[in-house]
């Protein structure tokens, strides 16, 4: 494709914008130049929206003549039609029959996991309420054995006050027994002392 081609010059004095377009696509499609707008509208010297004119033109006028269709071969057309037709109707049914029964399941599966989901999510609130009420037991038999250490623990404490005080009470019985017995001892003594002395009183006034 050139487009620094020189003009085309117009076939007569009375060629409009849009026919000198015509002529230059069809000489540049006759040279074996590619058709454009742009080159024909360089080539022609015309504005844009005649090269486009100009080349709609070209090419309706290299356009084939459209040949009427035989009756014979619309009439085959036409049956072949609606066999195709008729073939395609049956095998939409079918795929739509097909179809509907794939929703049709797709439902009851999706009901059935519902279901299963259901049944899954009250048996793990079940479990969570058991749970729960295992870990509320849990707490209160530690807290009861906390209270029943703290109790043995407060036993074991007044038992060795108890035992301590029994032990302070029994030294105490021995100090006082023995300051007793000493105190009986003296008393023991000095009776003796003074039966004795009154004994040799009585025995020399008898000797008078």
């Amino acid at each position: 494709m050139s487009q620094d081609a020189a003009p085309a010059q117009p076939t007569s004095a009375k060629a409009t914008p849009v026919q000198r377009a015509a002529d230059a696509a069809a000489q540049m499609d006759a040279a074996g130049e590619k058709v454009t707008v742009s080159a024909v509208r360089t080539r022609a010297g015309v504005s844009m929206d005649a090269a486009r004119q100009g080349v709609e033109q070209w090419r309706n006028d290299i356009r084939p003549p459209e040949v009427p269709m035989p009756e014979p071969v619309q009439r085959a057309f036409a049956t072949a039609w609606v066999a195709a037709a008729t073939d395609a109707a049956t095998r939409y049914e079918a795929d739509r029959a097909a179809a509907g029964q794939l929703v049709e399941a797709a439902q009851a599966e999706a009901v059935a996991a519902g279901n299963l989901v259901d049944t899954e999510a009250a048996r793990a609130d079940t479990e969570a309420a058991r749970a729960a009420t295992a870990e509320e037991r849990t707490t209160a038999l530690e807290q009861q054995l906390v209270e029943l250490a703290n109790q043995h623990k407060r036993d074991r404490h007044a038992a060795a006050e108890a035992l301590e005080a029994e032990r302070l009470d029994a030294r105490d019985a021995r100090e006082a027994l023995a300051e007793s017995r000493g105190r009986l001892a003296v008393l023991e003594e000095q009776a003796e002392k003074y039966w004795s002395k009154k004994t040799g009183t009585l025995g020399k006034e008898s000797q008078k």
